[in-house]
């Protein structure tokens, strides 16, 4: 899990450093850089897939450099725990202004007990698991390095940072432009949730012994849902339909004609229940939008059931008060901001601390008014 993201010179984060649980809700107003640090995060991970590269057109583009500073540099780091073991990765990032042109300048990864890997100047040096000296080779400073180093029986721990980066999760769940056929199987959901069939085909294959808790816990939250189907409409498409009612009336629809809320729920109980024990990190932002009032402290509860033991960890951003309130006590993080200043960091329980005391009103209530700090 995510112990720690640092950010330097990316938008509003400067000098930031956010410090996570195994299910923290990040909180603030608008502007104060919740979805930036999801940004950060799902750059990333693409980066470390070898998808992506520092470009204009790509992740960490020249105009996302802190507006009112002159560094050039920008600088992410993030601190992994992965089985009692701790992990330090580190990216630096040059953008030359006249140019407009970003490369990477330095990239790290070590332990505690030393490193595993560096790139810088063009060149990488790899270290076994052991810490002592490996190969080394040139590398294009505009994508990552660490991405295409070969795993060998040398490099383990190297490997299993990389499997866990990319296996993170960040999503922005937008039901209006899920689908309901699928055309293949993905391995990852992507960020506005739009391949959920494809994802959730790849699921049953994978996870199969899953879906039938998967379907009870849908069935009681989606009154009258008998189950989920996946149909075959052609050589490889797939049609997923979800059928209601019972056994004297069962009607039958297509993904697509669900509500909007239903799509996010089916979606989310997805994420909270079918990667168990995978070791995936959940990045989620404005998760309940659509969902209907009476149905998001039971998504709560099973999320936070899962937190820490099926799930290793789940990073919200919400401004939903029936989130702030379920989970803002003791897993709130407030981020804020003077102005247009920097983004700040602090716990949402002692912000309000000394209101709790003596004030009737709920934590959604206080930051309504603008008591939270």
């Amino acid at each position: 899990m995510f112990k720690r993201i640092y950010i330097d010179n990316y938008k509003s984060l400067v000098n930031f450093d956010l410090r996570l649980q195994n299910l923290t809700l990040l909180v603030g107003q608008n502007g104060a850089g919740k979805t930036a640090v999801l940004e950060v995060v799902y750059a990333l991970r693409r980066l470390l897939e070898g998808v992506a590269r520092v470009t204009d057109r790509d992740v960490f583009p020249p105009s996302s450099r802190t507006r009112w500073q002159e560094q050039a540099v920008q600088v992410f780091q993030v601190e992994v725990e992965l089985d009692g073991d701790a992990f330090q990765y580190r990216l630096d990032v040059e953008h030359d202004r006249w140019e407009r042109r970003a490369r990477i300048i330095l990239e790290t990864l070590s332990m505690k007990e030393g490193p595993l890997f560096r790139f810088a100047g063009g060149d990488v040096q790899l270290y076994r698991d052991d810490h002592s000296e490996g190969p080394t080779f040139k590398s294009d400073w505009r994508e990552s390095a660490l991405a295409r180093v070969v795993p060998v029986e040398k490099n383990l721990a190297l490997t299993r940072f990389l499997e866990f980066m990319r296996g993170v999760l960040v999503c922005s769940l937008n039901p209006p432009v899920l689908a309901s056929e699928a055309t293949g199987e993905d391995l990852i959901l992507a960020r506005d949730g739009r391949n959920f069939v494809d994802w959730y085909r790849h699921l049953l294959q994978e996870r199969q012994h899953l879906n039938p808790e998967f379907i009870q816990v849908l069935g009681r939250v989606l009154v009258g849902l008998r189950g989920l189907r996946l149909e075959r409409v052609g050589f490889d498409t797939r049609v997923l339909s979800a059928g209601f009612g019972d056994a004297d009336e069962a009607h039958e629809y297509r993904f697509h004609e669900l509500s909007d809320g239903q799509r996010a729920l089916v979606v989310l109980y997805a994420i909270t229940l079918l990667t168990a024990g995978q070791g995936m990190a959940l990045f989620i932002d404005e998760p309940v939008n659509y969902v209907g009032l009476r149905e998001i402290q039971p998504w709560l509860i099973a999320l936070s059931d899962a937190c820490g033991s099926a799930l290793p960890q789940a990073v919200l951003c919400s401004h939903h008060p029936e989130v702030i309130d379920y989970l803002g006590g003791d897993r709130g993080v407030l981020l804020w901001r003077d102005g247009v200043g920097p983004t700040r960091v602090e716990s949402l329980a002692d912000g309000v601390e000394h209101l709790n005391r003596s004030s009737p009103l709920r934590l959604s209530q206080l930051m309504a008014r603008g008591w939270e700090r």
